[in-house]
């Protein structure tokens, strides 16, 4: 059975709970991102309408993240969620091929993105321009819905040759809720522009998404800086970094008790997933493990999953040297056996941190749960 998590699906699982009767850790919902159909269940109303609300209001590029919810009513009654979203792989899609778009385009390849150039001027999108990127479109600009699909799983650069062709793109691209969307220019064409999407009743809210001027200030002149510097603040936006510089955060993070850095999952993490989902409709034995905080210096971060069947076999990894994992296969065992989900903790000893190629250990918290815990959210998705 293929189960399809490329369609703006999230999932959102109940990890700790406190002062509550029910026993919720492992209970789940799946939504779209429209939230138009929401399968399983939180079993607490409360719990359930704010965890979607979540989903709704802070959308995270495919960024898995960990939160705590209060009942409003009884303040003491608390749960902690992971909201996993699974999106199509990220693109970028710069509006323009020229002197800017070539390093763009390379470096949102380093960076994991889909490129797509899109010009109307066949020299501008000829392939030698653009080697190693996924796509480049030659088309009028006022075409552009005709050959792109844009979503959350979009980030956007308006980068064209003049005005008129920018005011056309950011016109059709402005109402997609794209993950980030950027556009070269000046301070006065940037107060030209806002004034004329007012006039043309764009609401407030979404013109303040559009980063313009695009890009992080690094004093940035050549085509290479500039493409940097946009860079940047894509990575800040889907990060939710500061910009601030290192050494002046370094200290507060290292005291910081609550760090959470988090992974946007990679191929190996949605196998891991999806095997565990096919496994709960085939009652195979099996339980996933799912890291939800770290702490020091960790090999995977939040979000990194393992699937361990009761044979021995695995998908996925979570890091942690051979001993980290191999302390999660045997939970791993035992939580397939009780069928209850547990938290393990995996501290790293220098020992275990000098064999993964770190400076220092650091700890993982993992949430282990049986597959089952899946069956009634993808029964039929």
């Amino acid at each position: 059975m293929e189960i399809n998590l490329q369609q703006g699906k999230t999932i959102v699982t109940v990890i700790r709970q406190e002062n509550l009767d029910k026993k919720l850790l492992g209970a789940k919902i799946m939504l779209t991102d429209d939230s138009r159909e929401i399968k399983g269940s939180l079993q607490l109303p409360w719990l359930e309408e704010q965890a979607v609300h979540l989903v709704q209001e802070n959308k995270t590029g495919g960024m898995f993240v960990v939160a705590n919810i209060v009942n409003p009513d009884f303040p003491e009654q608390k749960a902690t969620v992971m909201i996993d979203p699974y999106l199509e792989t990220p693109e970028l899609v710069i509006f323009g091929g020229g002197h800017i778009a070539q390093p763009l385009a390379n470096i949102g390849n380093l960076l994991g993105y889909r490129v797509t150039v899109v010009d109307d001027r066949p020299d501008f999108t000829a392939p030698e321009r653009f080697a190693g990127i996924y796509k480049s479109i030659c088309c009028s600009f006022e075409e552009i819905e005709k050959h792109l699909k844009l979503g959350p799983a979009s980030s956007v650069v308006i980068a064209t040759r003049g005005h008129v062709n920018d005011m056309d793109c950011l016109r059709k691209v402005i109402k997609y809720p794209v993950a980030y969307l950027g556009m070269i220019g000046s301070r006065r064409k940037v107060k030209a522009i806002r004034e004329q999407l007012l006039e043309d009743d764009i609401e407030m809210k979404k013109i303040e998404k559009v980063h313009m001027p695009i890009g992080l200030d690094i004093g940035a002149q050549t085509p290479a800086e500039i493409a940097l510097c946009i860079a940047a603040e894509m990575v800040k936006e889907r990060r939710g970094g500061s910009a601030a510089p290192l050494v002046s955060v370094e200290e507060s993070r290292a005291n910081k008790e609550d760090v959470n850095d988090c992974e946007i999952p990679v191929a190996a993490d949605k196998d891991a997933l999806r095997e565990a989902i096919k496994a709960a409709i085939d009652n195979t034995p099996a339980a996933l493990a799912t890291i939800f905080k770290t702490k020091g210096s960790t090999p995977r971060k939040a979000g990194a999953r393992m699937l361990v069947y009761r044979d021995g076999r695995t998908v996925g990894t979570i890091g942690g040297g051979c001993c980290g994992e191999s302390e999660v296969r045997v939970q791993a065992l035992s939580v397939i056996d009780d069928k209850m989900p547990l938290v393990h903790r995996i501290s790293m000893t220098a020992d275990v941190a000098a064999a993964e190629g770190m400076s220092c250990g650091g700890t993982l918290e993992v949430f282990i749960e049986p597959v089952t815990m899946f069956a009634e959210a993808f029964k039929g998705a």
